[in-house]
């Protein structure tokens, strides 16, 4: 086995009944019983003190909060008593959970808390309350992940991070990058290989031309183009035919990576 991948977020969540850290690094002062070992710092030690070697065990990060709804949003610290799942998200869609470019929309307007113990953030708004991680909190795991001698991260997930930069205000990925300068991490320059299309035979089954555009790729190279008359819409060049593909609802042609992106 090369790699022990270890789980350590939803530690808490709204089926507890009482709000708490979804990947805290450390149990909190008022943890008792069976919820002082679910913290991260307990998790991974208990791992290695059983026998599984530091070096395979990868330290969980959880790009994404768990929520919760506050029985009396007067009380609004750890602990306080909830009655469910947090409001779901506009791009999730699940109650009790948002992904971290939905915790940044959420914080406009909230009230955040670092909760030093844990050395991990949350914050309530109304009767919402939310326990996430974010750049710090990832910077200050990280390191302590180096000083414990463990082997790496594993993060759920990376299309949970603010992608595209336009939610937190802090560039494109900023969890992940957080993460990889902590860890001084680099990222590999990569090529895309040429494409091999122009020297196959084999037929190319894909719907035939819709619209009036099948002129579109007359003289161009084989790729994805933006439409002109629709940010769903997209042409897709083969040879100089065109065909025209649209993304599913919800959802923009982006031209910079031609990918399907949010708006």
């Amino acid at each position: 086995m090369d790699l022990i991948n270890m789980m350590t977020y939803d530690l808490r969540g709204s089926w507890e009944g009482f709000t708490g850290e979804n990947s805290p690094l450390f149990a909190g002062p008022n943890d008792q019983g069976d919820y002082r070992f679910f913290n991260v710092d307990y998790v991974m030690n208990y791992w290695k003190n059983q026998g599984a070697p530091a070096e395979k065990l990868m330290v969980g990060f959880g790009a994404y909060a768990r929520t919760f709804i506050l029985t009396h949003p007067a009380d609004h610290g750890l602990d306080a008593p909830t009655s469910g799942p947090g409001t779901a998200g506009p791009y999730t869609q699940e109650a009790g959970t948002l992904a971290y470019f939905e915790v940044c929309s959420f914080l406009r307007g909230a009230t955040e808390v670092w909760n030093a113990p844990q050395e991990v953030p949350y914050a309530y708004k109304g009767n919402q309350w939310i326990g996430y991680g974010n750049p710090k909190s990832f910077a200050l795991k990280a390191e302590w992940l180096l000083k414990n001698g463990f082997g790496g991260a594993m993060v759920w997930a990376i299309d949970l991070d603010d992608f595209t930069g336009t939610f937190c205000g802090q560039g494109k990925y900023p969890l992940m990058n957080a993460l990889k300068s902590a860890l001084s991490v680099s990222t590999p320059n990569c090529r895309v290989p040429p494409s091999t299309l122009g020297t196959t035979s084999a037929p190319i089954t894909t719907a035939a031309p819709r619209g009036g555009d099948s002129e579109f790729c007359a003289g161009k190279s084989n790729g994805l183009y933006p439409s002109p008359t629709s940010r769903r819409a997209f042409y897709n060049c083969v040879r100089g035919r065109t065909y025209t593909e649209a993304c599913q609802e919800g959802l923009v042609f982006d031209a910079s990576c031609s990918c399907y992106n949010w708006p």
